[in-house]
């Protein structure tokens, strides 16, 4: 067992001499290479500023282009995310100024409240029926109440409330086949009736069987709707179909200009008895 000791104690005496040697000789440019390397991927931030210069003097011209390019690489990636957040904080901005201007167009006769709310659930069996809101009784929303959404800088139709509880509320949609406001088209000015029917697409009846629509002409809520304000945006006729002999009416197709896949945040609108404080 000694005899095993004192070997051991001899092969560290002399491994200990030899690093001792090796130490106290110059550095090699292999050697100076990997203790680069090795110190840059430990802790690189020395290497950036003023002290960088010292840590990359007497290092091959290889050694210093890679290290040089991988400080670059992070400053670019730093750069890069700064970038992506403020991209992300000028959208915001864009979004909330949208939101500010569409609800400053707002025009109605009597006096009107703004409540905004963010939409928390959707139906998948019921995409375009309704959808619930983190706003409710609690905030003074109540039944009835129209909701609508900012779209290309107006306000856009959305639905009205159905039900309510402390801190939630059901929306009904437009596209819902219950749905249904007083529209006229913008151009012409002849009236109808936009009706949901279970989708994306609207119908727009009763319009005068004289009366010249093409596609693509805007459609908005009436003045004379009990629920809405008026000249809300309600959609564009998508499709024209041929007029029935035995109707005294005609029937347009209407893309709804609010998709309610697209929604966020939506705007409920309050609006006040005149007199009332």
């Amino acid at each position: 067992m000694n005899r095993e000791k004192r070997v051991a104690n001899y092969f560290l005496l002399v491994f200990s001499g030899i690093s001792i040697i090796l130490l106290s000789l110059p550095l090699t440019g292999k050697v100076r290479a990997f203790r680069a390397y090795a110190a840059y991927l430990y802790d690189p931030l020395p290497y950036y500023g003023s002290q960088g210069l010292l840590k990359l003097r007497g290092l091959p011209s290889e050694v210093v282009r890679v290290l040089t390019a991988d400080m670059r690489n992070r400053r670019l990636e730093e750069d890069l995310r700064q970038t992506v957040l403020l991209r992300t904080e000028v959208e915001s901005l864009r979004r909330e100024n949208e939101r500010l201007a569409a609800a400053l167009s707002l025009s109605t006769a009597a006096p009107a409240e703004l409540r905004w709310a963010r939409v928390i659930e959707r139906d998948p069996h019921n995409w375009h029926r309704s959808l619930i809101i983190d706003a409710g009784e609690e905030a003074g929303v109540m039944v009835s109440m129209p909701v609508l959404a900012p779209h290309a800088g107006r306000l856009g139709v959305v639905g009205q409330i159905t039900e309510v509880s402390p801190h939630t509320a059901k929306v009904l949609l437009l596209t819902d086949e219950l749905s249904a406001v007083a529209a006229y088209l913008t151009g012409s000015k002849w009236e109808g009736l936009a009706q949901g029917q279970g989708s994306y697409g609207l119908k727009l009846n009763y319009l005068p069987v004289d009366a010249q629509v093409r596609i693509g002409d805007e459609v908005a809520t009436s003045p004379t709707s009990a629920t809405f304000p008026p000249d809300a945006l309600i959609g564009t006729v998508s499709r024209v179909f041929e007029r029935d002999p035995f109707l005294a009416f005609q029937t347009v197709e209407v893309a709804a200009a609010v998709h309610p896949g697209r929604l966020k945040e939506v705007m409920i609108l309050h609006r006040k008895r005149k007199g009332a404080p």
